[in-house]
């Protein structure tokens, strides 16, 4: 997942890079079947950057307006989402937090793992989201 822009920058470089090599011909001497499977590495490597350039493209643009967690490690997830969302740099949070930018960017690196509840709760109250709990219990 990206979560500022310099990682948005350096994965769209990383994507050109594969896109490049996808471009260029096949090196002499290569089995063609090794060649098809490192194209299709390299093709499948590709779509995963297209796809995370294509999430943070859609949570900057504000085209995303409800985030999901489908379980309370994915509370960190939506957080992240969220202040993305609110196109807030993590400094910017940190000082909504009264924190320091490397608080936030340690809470972000570990997806607000061992953050506890009340802390959570600041995170979500600074960036203006409200959270619905939904507790379903499974069949025994």
């Amino acid at each position: 997942m990206i979560t500022n822009q310099r990682q948005y920058l350096n994965t769209q470089a990383q994507a050109e890079r594969f896109r490049q090599a996808l471009a260029a011909p096949d090196a002499k001497g290569v089995h063609p079947k090794a060649a098809k499977a490192m194209r299709d590495g390299l093709r499948s490597q590709l779509e995963d950057l297209e796809a995370e350039l294509a999430e943070y493209d859609a949570l900057r643009g504000g085209r995303v307006v409800t985030l999901e967690a489908e379980s309370i490690v994915g509370i960190g997830e939506a957080l992240i989402k969220a202040r993305i969302v609110r196109n807030l740099t993590q400094k910017e949070l940190a000082e909504r937090l009264s924190l320091a930018e490397q608080q936030v960017q340690r809470y972000e690196a570990t997806q607000y793992r061992g953050v506890a509840a009340e802390r959570l709760q600041q995170v979500a109250d600074a960036l203006r989201l409200r959270v619905r709990e939904v507790f379903t219990l499974e069949k025994a």
